[in-house]
């Protein structure tokens, strides 16, 4: 199947700006008649027709899709914005990225001056997603999409990993593995999705006839930093834990950082485990075990559903789409 030409390839042919290319579709400013002349025939020369561009134009879009992360830091959503462009771009849209640094006033606030912006599209990647935090931009009429919601609403598509299912299957694969002592580092609030994989984790723990013990439990920010602080607190207890579930890979990372200066043999005094499988996951020694996330395809996801809610191609329900977990065995656990 051939390639579908964007604005963005007749102006490199052409040697101008996409803008000046809009120009010369729109005829609202003045373009020199060389110019004109010159992206015309490129137009011609490629097959271009600026019908996408000029629909645009009597909607009065923008061609923007924003992205509003909690951690532009975290590899995670690098990933997802890569898999995001994968999809939009062909079709002319940019991603506009918003780090909030995962405070739900940040996130609010950033919600509100994107529908300023007067973006096309929002995709809301908040630590505990809500479908009141996008309220602005429904109410705008915006297409939204939450990744990592709990519930599909009114207009709101939800994209998310299945975090329940994923929080058991991590504790199950450490209790196959001999691990009966499993601590977890959590996020800084008991909601969202950290709280379905604890919830996970304490089903696993049930199932297989484990007490739960909630000192076990410790809550700190979803960074490596967060990470470190968690297992000092875990290893200062009577009676350490002899595995630890990190409600994220960055995390994981930074109880591993603390388990190499405790001088703690992985996986044998201490079994880690992430979720995610973000790229360092895979390169860091030892290798982190952890539960796959494939952020890039879970990006190039939500770039479809957006897409179909403008072209007007997609179902006026929204919809709920699951990520299913798996292990990803490797060197910690």
């Amino acid at each position: 199947m051939a390639k579908r030409v964007a604005i963005s390839d007749v102006a490199a042919r052409a040697g101008v700006s996409p803008t000046t290319v809009s120009h010369v579709v729109s005829g609202r400013r003045h373009v020199s008649e060389v110019t004109r002349a010159r992206v015309r025939s490129v137009m011609d020369e490629l097959g271009w027709e600026p019908n996408q561009l000029a629909r645009s134009l009597r909607m009065q879009r923008t061609q923007t899709i924003a992205l509003i992360v909690p951690d532009i830091t975290n590899p995670f959503y690098p990933s997802v914005a890569r898999g995001l462009l994968d999809v939009v771009s062909e079709p002319g849209y940019q991603v506009l990225i918003g780090n909030t640094d995962g405070s739900p006033s940040a996130e609010k606030d950033l919600v509100a001056r994107m529908v300023t912006r007067s973006v096309d599209a929002i995709v809301f990647a908040g630590y505990y997603s809500k479908a009141g935090d996008v309220a602005a931009a429904v109410e705008a009429g915006i297409p939204v999409a939450l990744m990592g919601g709990r519930r599909a609403s009114v207009g709101i598509d939800v994209l998310t990993s299945d975090d329940l299912a994923a929080g058991e299957i991590a504790t199950r694969y450490l209790i196959g593995r001999g691990y009966h002592r499993i601590a977890f580092i959590t996020g800084p609030s008991g909601d969202g999705p950290p709280a379905d994989r604890v919830k996970g984790y304490r089903r696993a723990l049930t199932s297989a006839g484990l007490r739960f013990n909630s000192q076990l439990v410790v809550r700190e920010e979803f960074s490596r930093a967060g990470g470190a602080a968690g297992l000092q607190k875990l290893l200062e207890l009577r009676k350490p834990p002899r595995a630890v579930l990190c409600t994220n890979d960055m995390v994981a990372i930074g109880a591993l950082d603390v388990a190499r200066a405790r001088g703690l043999r992985v996986p044998d005094d201490l079994a880690v485990m992430g979720f995610d499988d973000i790229e360092a996951a895979a390169l860091i020694s030892p290798s982190l075990t952890t539960i796959a996330g494939d952020p890039r395809e879970q990006g190039r996801a939500v770039g479809r559903v957006l897409l179909g809610r403008l072209e007007g191609t997609a179902s006026s329900l929204p919809q709920r789409i699951l990520f299913a977990p798996s292990v990803v065995p490797r060197e910690s656990a």
